[in-house]
């Protein structure tokens, strides 16, 4: 209950920050549960221009540490595949960033398998 009020919270925060016009075409679609390790898979980002999504981990705190980056071009980009140069098992959260401002967000939690 904890972790999941935390996320609402952050991801809440990171969409006040964007405002709400960025919101309109630009958006990540991705699986909400995933068997995270050493990447994510989003199956379409959609950009209005060209940009990047960051895929940080999320803690107790709100966004943790940057695990990835994968750069996006403007419209869709299918079957997107964010790697890290570290191994998680903590919960993330996708961040796609267009013209120096945060335009869509994610979360996406580890699978419990």
């Amino acid at each position: 209950m904890f972790n999941t009020s935390v996320k609402t919270l952050a991801a809440a925060a990171v969409l006040i920050a964007a405002g709400s016009s960025a919101f309109a075409s630009d958006h990540i679609f991705a699986d909400r549960s995933q068997d995270l390790k050493s990447y994510v898979e989003l199956d379409l980002v959609r950009a209005s221009t060209d940009g990047v999504v960051d895929i940080y981990e999320l803690t107790a705190n709100g966004q943790g540490k940057l695990l990835g980056t994968q750069a996006v071009h403007a419209g869709a980009n299918q079957n997107v595949r964010v790697s890290f140069d570290t191994i998680t098992n903590q919960d993330v959260i996708a961040v796609l960033t267009t013209n120096g401002s945060v335009a869509a967000t994610q979360d996406i939690d580890v699978s419990v398998n």
